[in-house]
């Protein structure tokens, strides 16, 4: 990181001590902390008496950093990293050191819109617009949340329809082509019985390099356009019921990314080098893709229907859910002016859900529960489309098709069981059954037909002791199983023997202190964890092939353990200051990687035992702070300013450890005028122009034979965009 960040980041946000001495000279000048409810536990809670580390971003701070990506989220909430090697398409994101290979559709983290599963890696990087605010929860959330929240769940709420009249519109533009606007309106269509909230979207961004072929795609730039309809219906005191239905059309560009050559580590059979070593340096281009190649399209509708009904006792929910989604990747696979090769898909997905829940009604009494059940279908098909020019391989109907059906039947429940006064034990439990199906028109070895399918029943429980010492300080204790569904591998170039692969599980241990000072206007969290991986969902190189041999298999053990703390402020009116940092210590325990078997760093077993995983920060910090206050001298006229510095240390590109990407920061800063509904907000982002790249993986150079090399995505510098709004 270049030290202007750093000095940055030290005038951004002052000292603790003196906030402290800040709130200790004014407790009467501070607002109190507006109170933030968030659903961890499937109930309406107080964040700061829910016994699980959440980090909450709130609507201020998602409209002003302009948080419109889970990439956005994850740099603003340390312990979740998002690795993006080719821009919205099949993302991996990760919490608390729990990577995940670069293979397969089920994440490691389970994301939900308005507590609807989002299916599929490709789908998760999503437009995000029109949000209340975002809960990241850390650690397992299998027994409650279920698919997928191996280590942990983000949750994207968006704004519910009002008994008021109200909305808004904006509209903004800045460098590298930036265009934006958004617009709402939602209010009573029957008055006290019937609500409505409309909403549309557009983001355009050209991309911050320019591709360097007359006639070819942008590079990196990403469009979406959205739109939403929510219907929200109280026909008595008892039923609520919201509809949503919301489309989003993605264009994005062909993503940004360069070679890397292997410089070390000869094989001992060939004597052909495996590996870069040292720092993965920067790079500004330039950089090309032809005109054949257009990059990532998607087309997805989302349909949600969520009804409550309130008895005596207990609250009824069902919630109904059916997305679709067609999504086309074309990639212009060697990364240079030189037709040489495409790597692409075709992928028509759906999926199903129906659940129901019975939450019982907390009035103080000494026992609460949950119980629920549900059923879930996901059907994936995807047409293969890699292409190598250079060999003479067209588009044609014979590139293989895969089809994978996943079905998946639950039971849950809950209970709480208030010990003493202040002292609660919480026993969550959930009964999982996945069954899949995976078809392929691919043959292997012996000119066969594929078809495969397996089932996997998974209990994921969870254990927490609560003790709410003061009404302003609580201490938790929990243990929680944390689970991923197996799968298959799609690529054709293995032997059968490498074709699934299982579930893998973790145990989380983990205390914490969640605690307010001075009324309310200082919050002080902390958590320490313990987690034991087992099963390990690892990729390796296949003997089976030289290329496009990658699979997946449960053959690692490994152990992550760290600290998470988080501190928020509000000293004087108007001024509010937040500090979040993550400490991961995660590595291999038990991993003997194929891969390294004939290299000499590892040779002759290839033990990487005691190596960092790969794709995380063992340190994240996001320090934020904002001021809104009046300008005394304009009449009515308002003035608001902040920013933040998110910081990470450097992130080993793969299991050797031989290559890193550097430690990376950046300031974001905003500032603006306001006057009743009017607002104006000017943003630059990455102030000091920071270019380290963000992610490399381990690859193969089109270019070169298919020889193994890193691909990196690199940094996008200094953008700035001004935005208008205005309220009703």
């Amino acid at each position: 990181m270049r030290r202007t960040s750093m000095a940055a980041a030290v005038a951004l946000l002052p000292s603790l001590s003196a906030v402290v001495t800040a709130l200790h000279a004014h407790p009467a000048a501070a607002a109190p902390v507006e109170e933030i409810v968030i659903t961890a536990r499937q109930r309406e809670e107080n964040p700061q008496r829910v016994p699980v580390s959440v980090t909450v971003l709130d609507a201020t701070l998602i409209e002003r950093a302009r948080v419109d990506s889970i990439a956005g989220i994850a740099v603003r909430a340390p312990g979740l990293v998002v690795s993006d090697p080719f821009g919205r398409f099949n993302p991996a994101p990760a919490i608390r050191g729990l990577t995940q290979p670069g293979t397969g559709e089920e994440p490691s983290v389970g994301f939900f819109l308005d507590g609807v599963y989002v299916s599929g890696r490709s789908s998760i990087n999503l437009f995000l617009n029109d949000l209340e605010r975002v809960e990241v929860l850390k650690g397992p959330q299998n027994a409650l949340f279920g698919r997928n929240t191996f280590g942990g769940a983000v949750n994207l709420v968006t704004r519910k329809p009002g008994d008021a009249l109200e909305g808004f519109a904006e509209a903004g533009f800045g460098s590298k082509q930036q265009r934006q606007a958004a617009a709402a309106v939602g209010g009573p269509l029957i008055p006290g019985k019937l609500a409505a909230r409309a909403t549309v979207s557009l983001r355009d961004y050209g991309g911050f390099y320019d591709n360097a072929l007359a006639g070819g795609p942008e590079i990196g730039s990403e469009k979406s356009v959205a739109g939403a309809l929510t219907l929200r219906a109280t026909p008595t005191e008892r039923l609520e019921a919201l509809l949503r239905v919301s489309y989003a059309e993605d264009d994005d560009g062909q993503p940004k990314g360069y070679y890397l050559a292997t410089n070390c580590e000869p094989r001992a059979a060939t004597g052909v080098f495996s590996q870069y070593c040292g720092a993965i340096p920067e790079s500004s281009g330039p950089f090309a893709a032809n005109p054949e190649h257009f990059g990532f399209r998607r087309d997805a509708w989302r349909t949600a229907l969520t009804v409550d009904y309130a008895l005596d006792a207990a609250t009824l929910t069902a919630i109904t859910a059916f997305n679709a989604e067609t999504n086309e990747f074309n990639r212009d696979n060697d990364y240079s002016a030189t037709l040489v090769s495409a790597a692409g898909q075709l992928t028509d997905r759906w999926d199903a859900g129906q659940e129901l829940r019975l939450v019982s009604a907390d009035r103080g009494q000494a026992l609460t529960w949950i119980v629920g059940a549900s059923v879930y279908h996901f059907d994936n098909e995807t047409e293969r489309r890699n292409i190598e020019y250079a060999l003479g391989q067209t588009v044609s109907p014979r590139l293989p098709r895969t089809n994978e059906e996943t079905d998946s039947t639950a039971l849950y429940g809950s209970l709480g069981w208030r010990l003493l006064d202040g002292l609660t034990a919480t026993a969550d439990l959930r009964w999982q059954r996945d069954e899949k199906e995976f078809q392929t028109t691919s043959r292997d070895a012996a000119g066969n037909p594929i078809a495969l399918s397996d089932r996997w029943t998974m209990w994921t429980p969870r254990f927490a002791l609560s003790w709410q010492a003061t009404d302003a300080a609580m201490l938790y204790a929990s243990v929680a199983k944390g689970a991923k569904s197996g799968g298959f591998n799609t690529m054709a170039n293995l032997f059968d023997t490498e074709r699934s692969f299982g579930p893998e599980t973790n145990w989380t241990y983990e205390v914490g202190a969640k605690t307010a000072w001075f009324d309310g206007l200082l919050t002080a969290n902390a958590a320490l964890f313990w987690i034991d991986w087992r099963d390990q969902q690892v990729v390796a190189a296949s003997a089976a092939g030289r290329s496009n041999n990658f699979y997946t298999n449960n053959a690692a053990r490994s152990r992550s353990r760290g600290l998470e703390l988080e501190l928020a402020a509000t000293p004087a009116a108007g001024l509010d200051l937040s500090l979040a940092y993550t400490l991961v210590d995660a590595e291999f325990r038990d991993y003997q990687d194929p891969d390294y078997r004939d290299i000499p760093a590892f040779g002759p077993t290839g033990d990487i035992s005691g190596n960092a995983l790969p794709r995380q920060s063992r340190h994240q910090v996001a320090a934020t702070a904002q001021y809104d206050g009046d300008l005394p001298w304009a009449g009515d006229l308002g003035w608001f300013t902040g920013g933040e510095w998110l910081w990470q240390s450097r992130q080993y590109t793969e299991n050797s450890n031989l290559s890193w990407v550097p430690a990376a920061g950046r300031v974001d800063v905003w500032t603006g005028l306001e006057s009743g509904p009017w607002r104006l907000t000017l943003r630059v982002e990455n102030l000091f122009d920071d270019r380290t790249p963000p992610v490399a993986v381990r690859f193969s150079d089109p270019a070169r034979g298919s020889a193994r090399a890193w691909l990196v995505t690199p940094g996008d510098g200094r953008i700035w965009s001004l935005t208008g709004r205005v309220t009703f």
